[in-house]
């Protein structure tokens, strides 16, 4: 599934999951997607980014781990 959704951003064709999460329920067999909004403060993707380049999320690795 990821590889397929990397070659749909690749090629721009289909609708990639973009904005959206996938959750597979395997004891269902059931998939569905729910969306997900932008984080305003988000330091790497925000209005205002203070991460610009992968050597700023090594130097504030508080900021870019998940808790």
């Amino acid at each position: 599934m990821q590889a397929a959704e990397a070659l749909k951003l690749i090629l721009k064709k289909g609708k990639p999951l973009m904005g959206r999460f996938l959750i597979y329920n395997g004891l269902e067999t059931d998939f569905r997607t729910i969306v997900v909004g932008k984080n305003p403060d988000c330091p790497l993707c925000g209005a205002e980014p203070t991460i610009t380049d992968l050597t700023d999320c090594y130097e504030s690795a508080a900021v870019c781990r998940t808790p």
